[in-house]
């Protein structure tokens, strides 16, 4: 034992009784980043309680491109509420610029939002989507009081 400790030792390895480290692992495998600054002022905006359950369910569950397949139908029996009421959600969401609807089945949530300030993911979807039409979605905090 002592000889194969030498033999590490010579070739500059390190010795350790540690057990080797493991990276940290999400419980759904899928971690998001959301904009600080929006998340703690979420509350400025006044959503709906329906508009805010959908922001958060798009914000977890959207694909690279910051889309969710998915209908206004399946939103309504995901949330056990009407089509209607997902559909007020959804353009009270789309007045703030958070999410809108892109096509049949297919919803955009703002990588503004999404995904933290200058990360990788949120820089490639700003280039996909063109600087110029994120623009015209900004997300502005309102003051408070208004």
């Amino acid at each position: 034992m002592v000889k194969a400790l030498d033999k590490v030792a010579t070739n500059g390895g390190l010795i350790s009784s540690d057990p080797p480290k493991r990276p940290y692992q999400f419980a759904s495998g899928q971690h998001i980043s959301l904009d600080t600054d929006l998340q703690a002022n979420l509350w400025q905006f006044g959503l709906s309680p329906m508009a805010r359950d959908l922001l958060d369910h798009m914000a977890t569950h959207h694909d690279d491109r910051g889309e969710l397949l998915t209908t206004q139908k399946k939103l309504a029996t995901h949330f056990g509420c009407s089509q209607p009421k997902v559909s007020k959600a959804l353009t009270q969401l789309d007045k703030l610029h958070f999410a809108w609807k892109v096509r049949r089945g297919v919803l955009q949530v703002n990588p503004t939002y999404a995904y933290r300030w200058g990360s990788r993911k949120q820089r490639a979807l700003i280039a996909q989507l063109g600087a110029k039409f994120l623009r015209e979605r900004t997300i502005v905090i309102p003051e408070a009081g208004r």
